[in-house]
């Protein structure tokens, strides 16, 4: 289990002194937006192979496996493919996404439609890119714009359509704070990845673990579970506190 931390590209120098004062720390998730971004990346490449650090991408926010229009549609599969013909050169672990978002009546009424969007978009991805793609629970305040990937039901749906080694769950504590669902027990053995981090049950404030709501018997079976990637998606200043926290539950596993 590689313990990781969350970054975006303007915090990166951050991030890898982080990962020279942590011995712990063996991987950054990245959030990047724009494909002129890759370019900036490569910059650090030598920094990350002296760390032993591996990287992995979090794709924009804006990406909605469940837009309508063909279109558009497309050119997210297209601006994903050349993300990764861009960042060929660095290892990335994986790509991890939301599912996206659709108005919330028409979700309301045809979910499953939606559903069969994102189904169709992760094989397009997944079989241009030939890459690892984590799809990862959120949460919805059921506006007029909905969060698909709030519930298990989504989560279940997908996996029995895709049926790709490829295609990972990447379970977000926060998230399920605000929108629980029996994720765990359901897809543990599609978990491959573990956002980790603490909130008030309210709004997503990537607290430091231990500093919200989130108990320990949570924290414990993730541990037990060993996803491959454990990314601390917390404020850095919680980073050092939270993996001694951890490091102490797995004396008691």
């Amino acid at each position: 289990m590689k313990i990781g931390i969350s970054a975006l590209l303007y915090n990166l120098d951050e991030a890898i002194n982080l990962c020279k004062e942590i011995d712990e720390i063996k991987h950054i998730e990245l959030g990047i937006d724009n494909l002129y971004e890759c370019d900036e990346i490569y910059k650090y490449i030598d920094k990350l192979k002296e760390l032993n650090v591996s990287l992995s991408i979090h794709l924009p926010m804006e990406l909605n496996l469940c837009e309508n229009i063909e279109f558009i549609r497309q050119s997210w599969v297209r601006f994903v493919e050349e993300m990764n013909y861009k960042l060929k050169h660095l290892n990335i672990c994986y790509y991890n996404l939301h599912l996206g978002y659709v108005i919330s009546d028409r979700l309301d009424k045809n979910r499953e439609k939606y559903l069969d969007i994102s189904c169709s978009m992760l094989n397009d991805i997944i079989n241009k890119t030939k890459a690892n793609i984590s799809i990862e629970n959120t949460y919805s305040n059921n506006g007029d714009l909905s969060n698909v990937g709030n519930k298990l039901y989504d989560f279940e749906y997908i996996f029995n359509k895709v049926e790709n080694e490829k295609l990972w769950f990447c379970y977000d504590t926060g998230h399920n704070l605000i929108n629980r669902d029996n994720y765990i027990d359901k897809l543990h053995n599609k978990i491959r990845i573990v956002h980790l981090s603490d909130n008030d049950g309210k709004k997503d404030i990537h607290i430091g673990i231990n500093k919200g709501i989130l108990d320990k018997k949570e924290v414990k079976t993730i541990i037990d579970l060993e996803p491959e990637f454990l990314i601390l998606e917390i404020k850095y200043h919680d980073i050092k506190e939270s993996i001694e926290y951890i490091k102490e539950i797995k004396k008691e596993v």
